[in-house]
């Protein structure tokens, strides 16, 4: 048997390196759109964070210029009213602002730049709230070191939101310039061009220079309530004269016309007949008042004889440097008309 000669197979073996070669290219085409994809995908989450920190801290923004004013202005003539309402809006706005964008997420690119964000919010919120404590507490003890300590304190803790808010804005600012985007996410700083004030001691010097700012203690006796109410008029000697009744109750009406809260304010209530005889003494229970509130004080019913005159004395609490100390007493005369 005779063997016959068989010439390698090139042809087949070009074919199957042809669609080896073939395979091998339409893994990589697979994998550079799956590459390409997944770089949109981040890219669109990038932008997204991105937008939202433009919304965040735009409105920071705003709470940071009203703090600026305040600081370098108006802290010299503002009135502490005022100020409490102010500080109390701007540290409202400012924690809103921070635990808003708690619920926004970032991508893992982005992570750095969040925390960065995170921090400044955390610190602008503490630092505002520690401001407006340490104002008032610099106003209420004039010449303690404590309260300058504090203040000094507050302000570093702002700056260094400041200080964050640059590190986050200069990795935003590169991140969005690679994805070919304007930005749009504006420069925020709480204490810019105010470096002098960042002392305590000269920021304490000129709140203490405001005479607005100090403590204003001034409780009063509004008004006393009658039951039953005056018959009208007043009796030859400008007692308050009553109907014919064996029995009168009466309430105080007080207010609180200062600049701090009043805790524990009573009244002292006493009825002397027409000779002086004591015939009642008794004091309220304590009430709490806040800055321009108005409280009342309900007393029970007395005994009186009609025909009678008597003396009716109320009297508030005493308060430590009380501006007008003689509305906190109200007195008159009062007479219960005989029946007929």
């Amino acid at each position: 048997m005779t063997n016959r000669y068989r010439p390698p197979n090139s042809f087949g073996r070009r074919r199957r390196k042809i669609w080896w070669w073939l395979a091998l290219l339409l893994l990589i085409l697979i994998g550079g759109a799956v590459l390409v994809n997944s770089r949109g995908v981040i890219a669109r989450q990038e932008t997204a964070f991105f937008d939202s920190a433009r919304i965040a801290t735009q409105e920071v923004d705003q709470i940071a210029a009203g703090f600026r004013r305040l600081v370098s202005n108006e802290l010299r003539t503002i009135n502490r009213d005022d100020f409490e309402a102010l500080m109390g809006r701007l540290s409202g706005e400012m924690a809103d602002q921070a635990e808003q964008f708690q619920s926004v997420e970032a991508p893992e690119s982005a992570f750095a730049a969040r925390e960065m964000l995170d921090l400044a919010f955390a610190s602008w919120t503490a630092g505002l709230a520690d401001f407006r404590v340490a104002v008032t507490a610099v106003t209420d003890d004039p010449t303690g070191s404590v309260p300058v300590d504090q203040l000094g304190g507050a302000i570093a803790r702002i700056r260094v939101g400041d200080l964050v808010y640059a590190r986050f804005l200069a990795r935003a600012t590169g991140m969005l310039e690679e994805l070919g985007i304007v930005n749009e996410i504006p420069a925020v700083s709480f204490i810019v061009d105010q470096r002098p004030l960042l002392n305590g001691e000269r920021l304490a010097r000129t709140i203490r220079s405001s005479t607005d700012m100090g403590v204003r203690r001034d409780v009063t006796i509004l008004q006393v309530v009658f039951e039953p109410l005056p018959a009208g008029g007043l009796g030859d000697e400008g007692e308050i004269l009553f109907p014919a009744t064996q029995r009168l109750q009466f309430s105080t009406v007080i207010g609180n016309r200062g600049n701090v809260d009043q805790k524990g304010l009573t009244v002292n209530a006493s009825i002397r007949s027409e000779a002086g005889e004591s015939l009642t003494t008794v004091d309220s229970h304590g009430l709490d008042l806040a800055p321009g509130e108005i409280g009342s004080v309900l007393f029970g019913t007395e005994l009186v004889e009609p025909g009678a005159e008597y003396l009716l004395t109320f009297k508030l609490t005493v308060v430590e440097d009380d501006l007008t100390p003689e509305d906190n007493v109200w007195e008159s005369r009062i007479r219960i008309n005989p029946p007929g």
